[in-house]
């Protein structure tokens, strides 16, 4: 099967609003040390590092990927090292959480702008694959070129956790709360 008629999700391409390192802010109440506090996030990649600390109960983590408001390439590439620094990380607990953690992410962040919603909600029925060929996980595995033939795929569950929220933001259309 070819990715002709998917949408590729690039950090820096047209596509970019669809990446989790889209410099992009929307604002969640979160509870961190028994508090709850109203935490403006950069990206849904400062989301997910952040979640991933709390998960972990690294609260110190947590509060450097909220100190880290820049999104550069390189602050991106810092707050993603946080991630990998979280204490008492087990990849089991991980892979039961991390896919509801991006899902979350990707709603707040879409429901809070009207443009990318739109621009998500306008993909259809489309596959959404993220085309990064460093990443099997959360993408591909491969890069746009390369990717011709979906036997060779990484999990792309970012690609797939897009979908999700589109078909969240369409039932909540449908229903008249969006």
């Amino acid at each position: 099967m070819s990715v002709v008629g998917s949408i590729l999700c690039e950090p820096y391409s047209s596509s970019g609003w669809a990446s989790q390192w889209y410099p992009v802010s929307f604002t969640v109440v979160v509870t961190v040390g028994g508090l709850a506090e109203e935490v403006t996030f950069p990206s849904t990649e400062h989301w997910m590092m952040f979640q991933k600390a709390l998960l972990f109960g690294d609260e110190a983590i947590a509060r450097e990927v909220m100190a880290s408001n820049g999104t550069s390439k390189a602050d991106m590439a810092y707050v993603k090292s946080l991630g990998r620094k979280v204490k008492n990380f087990d990849d089991e607990t991980w892979k039961l959480h991390r896919e509801r953690i991006v899902f979350e992410g990707n709603l707040y962040k879409f429901k809070q702008h009207a443009e990318l919603r739109s621009k998500l909600l306008a993909t259809g029925r489309k596959e959404i694959v993220e085309a990064s060929p460093h990443d099997n996980i959360w993408g591909i595995g491969c890069s746009e070129q390369a990717a011709i033939s979906k036997s060779g795929w990484g999990l792309n569950l970012l690609g797939k956790a897009l979908v999700q929220v589109r078909e969240a933001l369409k039932k909540e259309d449908a229903a008249g709360r969006g």
